[in-house]
């Protein structure tokens, strides 16, 4: 399917919130479930490196999902939350739980592997909502503003208080 694998760990992730969110199933079942059965199409996606990586991820992102969904609501918020698809919902959630958590991955890489499962998994508008979204978290994260914070005006506030 395919020859990373930690971009197939991304997608087992993907499908394991995507199931647990649909049926209420839990989540690291449904990883470790999906795991197993990816490991019989590509020997090799549960060794250590992938699989401890989709674990760790998966549990990031469960953990900090109310701070990733803020994000998502800071920055999607012409639609809420709630009325995404899931798909998109849980694309985003990972990426955004990389930029937060992961130094050594390049913002360009997280939101290209985000935008390629928005391209495998999401409708037609998917990779491009992917995107738009995951620009706007980025320069939010890089600029060290919160959430839900709205972009301070260029010019600098003046204090007109005197000494």
């Amino acid at each position: 399917m395919t020859d990373n694998p930690f971009r197939r760990a991304r997608q087992v992730i993907l499908e394991a919130l995507y199931e647990s969110e649909t049926s209420d199933h839990d989540a690291e079942a449904a990883y470790e479930r999906r795991l197993a059965a990816a490991e019989e199409e590509e020997p090799g996606i549960a060794a250590p490196g992938p699989s401890g990586f989709g674990r760790g991820m998966l549990r990031g992102v469960l953990k900090l999902q109310p701070e990733i969904d803020a994000y998502i609501r800071g920055a999607a918020t012409q639609y809420p939350l709630e009325t995404l698809a899931v798909v998109d919902r849980n694309i985003l959630r990972l990426a955004i739980w990389e930029l937060l958590t992961d130094n050594s991955a390049p913002v360009a890489a997280v939101v290209n592997e985000a935008v390629e499962l928005a391209h495998r998994y999401g409708g037609e508008s998917s990779p491009g909502f992917v995107n738009g979204v995951l620009r706007t978290v980025s320069q939010r994260i890089r600029a060290g503003r919160p959430a839900q914070q709205e972009p301070q005006d260029a010019a600098p506030e003046t204090n007109t208080s005197t000494l």
